[in-house]
């Protein structure tokens, strides 16, 4: 059963995650024509900490979901001890978000931020309604790590969704309404991140009010374990954060707003795809957890190994096309595409699928619980972005070099996992690398003459068309002759086999014509 609701729920996922990216691309093009460069740039640059709290959201509910998981394991676990204790967590969380922001965040708008003349007061607003949005994910998260738990992505899945077409309705709608669009933005935006705790806490408490209901918790060494593992990630997201605010911080020092909707594109593109890549692993990761929580580390490896690998061949899918023709995709996607803007989107999406390479390894150190060196280590190597990219400003190099830093730091971050798996959890790093990397690579080499090939067709639509098609031909065929092993390619010919039964079964006994 268990194996079986782990593809019920990747289908859910993978549903939401195609129209949130179709969704998302076409609101990255109306929000950029009704703010225009310059005002996009001063979200971006202000309030971009909301538009990452969605990635942000998934590390936090890490917690939540992972001692619960532990807790329905044992004969008399108690589920709304942990919720409650993590409700405080992030109660306290968002208190402690709030100060820091009215107080440095506001302190650097007014005497640090580079801004255009005249738009003080807009980005003052922009930045208070921003804190709003994150406060309203922060308190959303335990209920959402709840129903991660339970595995009710039916639930989860239609109301995010939701959320995303109403985003790209407002987004359409900004463009017709008179008046200040950007303060126009982000109030709708506030209002629609609302919504999805809203409805999370609705559910659970209807359906799990036994577990949500309130009661003052006092296990101050639950609390004290629970906290340290929430400082560890937080460390982590305070990193992720970092990497991406900071980023924009120097770009918009050295280069102003305008280069700050360059990187503002790559970052919503990437957001995307980011989130893509988390959510395929979603629907495995509790099961790593309770694995591991049973003492079936066997079991949990082998779930490591296949959320890596498919993680990345998933989102390869809708990555290899954008990576072909970013520049025709960009100019038909965008009015005026801002200059820097194609190699940001290569590189943020280049790192992206080197870290859903490795997607398992995380969820199996946090099943462990012994996660402080491996949250140091990968939190360091991802700041360390920060100041190569401000040395090789002040040194002169051009905006785009920021992109071969992401880079680096993301293949550091990669043989950097390897080690730590066998220092943490003496795991075998070289089987990881034989089953699991050493087939992604194999596919990668594959696909890697179509860069060349494509030159072979003239630019335009006819070009995208045919390339998209070949390369998908191409990465299905080397995903299952050389990306699987013989026993995944018979339990795909398994289901498929058991998919054309059915419907030759409901063919046979469908009513036919008099």
């Amino acid at each position: 059963m268990s194996n079986k609701l782990i593809i019920k729920n990747s289908f859910y996922l993978y549903i939401r995650l195609v129209v949130s990216m179709i969704a998302g691309v076409f609101t990255s093009r109306f929000v950029l024509m009704a703010l225009g460069a310059s005002d996009y740039g001063l979200y971006n640059v202000v309030g971009g900490v909301v538009s990452l709290m969605a990635f942000v959201n998934t590390i936090m509910i890490t917690t939540t979901y992972r001692f619960i998981a532990y807790e329905e394991g044992k004969p008399n676990g108690d589920s709304n001890k942990i919720f409650n204790i993590s409700l405080s967590i992030h109660l306290l969380l968002s208190i402690l978000f709030v100060i820091l922001a009215l107080t440095v965040g506001l302190y650097y708008i007014y005497h640090y931020l580079k801004i255009p003349e005249g738009k003080l007061n807009d980005a003052v607003f922009t930045f208070i309604f921003s804190i709003l949005n994150t406060v309203c994910i922060i308190i959303g998260t335990p209920f959402q790590g709840l129903l991660v738990a339970k595995e009710k992505f039916s639930i989860t899945v239609p109301i995010e969704i939701s959320t995303k077409i109403l985003t790209l309705l407002l987004s359409i709608l900004l463009i017709y309404l008179p008046g200040n669009h950007l303060r126009y933005y982000v109030i709708f935006i506030t209002i629609i991140h609302a919504l999805n705790p809203i409805m999370y806490i609705a559910y659970c408490l209807k359906t799990y009010f036994n577990t949500v209901k309130w009661q003052l918790c006092r296990d101050w060494v639950k609390y004290k374990e629970m906290l340290g593992f929430t400082g560890w990630n937080s460390i982590e997201v305070a990193a992720i954060v970092g990497e991406n605010q900071g980023s924009a911080i120097i770009i918009n020092r050295f280069f102003g707003t305008i280069l700050n909707a360059s990187f503002g594109i790559a970052n919503q593109v990437n957001s995307i795809v980011r989130s893509f890549a988390q959510s395929l692993g979603q629907a495995i990761i509790p099961q790593i957890t309770k694995s591991y929580s049973a003492g079936d580390h066997k079991r949990a490896s082998k779930l490591v190994i296949i959320s890596s690998k498919f993680s990345f061949f998933l989102m390869a899918i809708p990555m290899l096309p954008i990576l072909l023709e970013t520049d025709f995709i960009l100019n038909s996607w965008l009015k005026e595409v801002p200059e820097y803007t194609i190699t940001f989107v290569q590189a943020m999406l280049i790192k992206s699928i080197i870290a859903t390479s490795q997607f398992g390894i995380g969820p199996l150190i946090h099943a462990s619980g012994k996660i402080a060196l491996f949250k140091i280590i990968n939190s360091g190597i991802t700041l360390l972005c920060l100041p190569l990219a401000y040395i090789a400003y002040k040194m002169g190099h051009p905006p785009y070099i920021i992109s071969y830093i992401y880079l680096f730091t993301a293949f550091l971050t990669f043989i950097t996992n390897q080690i730590l798996l066998k220092v943490i959890l003496n795991y075998d790093a070289i089987e990881f690398l034989k089953r699991s990397t050493f087939k992604i690579l194999l596919v990668c080499l594959t696909v890697t003459p179509l860069f060349i090939i494509k030159n072979a067709f003239s630019y335009g639509l006819l070009r995208f068309i045919i390339i998209s098609i070949i390369s998908e031909i191409v990465l299905f065929a080397s995903i299952y002759f050389l990306g699987m092993d013989n026993s995944e390619r018979q339990t795909i010919k398994g289901y498929a086999s058991q998919g054309i039964h059915k419907l030759q079964m409901h063919h046979s006994f469908s009513p036919t014509e008099p």
